[in-house]
């Protein structure tokens, strides 16, 4: 999968969380592509300015990121139960 945000694209960042459930780490700006791996960025948090962090960047998820949270969260329950 080759990259489809730029630089200045605002976007959701998800993350397992501890648990394994997956979360919405927050809104970000896309910064910069990391050339070598791909749908991975450097993005800076809406609540973190300043600070940038590397994520891959999940692109099913952000027309919708909550039912996508849920949709994954249930099927994931699905497969330990």
């Amino acid at each position: 999968m080759a990259h489809q945000y730029n630089a200045g694209d605002v976007v959701t960042v998800f993350q397992i969380s501890p648990a394994n459930e997956l979360v919405i780490e927050g809104k970000a700006t896309i910064r910069k592509r990391v050339a070598e791996v791909d749908e991975h960025y450097k993005v800076e948090f809406v609540n973190k300015p300043g600070v940038t962090y590397q994520r891959f960047i999940d692109s099913w998820g952000q027309d919708n990121p909550e039912k996508y949270v849920q949709d994954f969260n249930r099927r994931a329950a699905r497969k330990t139960a």
